[in-house]
């Protein structure tokens, strides 16, 4: 009885982690304002922790976001890739 109530355990568990994992991420206001102003009506709402962490990866350098760098197109291929 002991061993099946530790496999219940383990097995709850693992299933909260893996739904922390895909929990769904949000930008900040600002950097969502910013990105609604290059892309009107894009939907941010079901981002990734890839493209999360790669969007908040391009604001965090202002040399990324620079009119000859293209942010809005790189914004644009950060959402298209997953």
């Amino acid at each position: 009885m002991k061993s099946f109530a530790l496999a219940a355990a383990l097995v709850a568990a693992s299933a909260l982690g893996a739904l922390a994992q895909q929990a769904p991420v949000q930008l900040s206001s600002a950097i969502q304002t910013q990105i609604r102003a290059w892309i009107p009506g894009v939907d941010l709402s079901a981002l990734t922790t890839a493209q999360y962490a790669q969007i908040v990866s391009l604001f965090a350098s202002p040399d990324n976001l620079s009119g000859g760098s293209d942010p809005a197109g790189q914004v644009r291929a950060i959402l298209n890739a997953q």
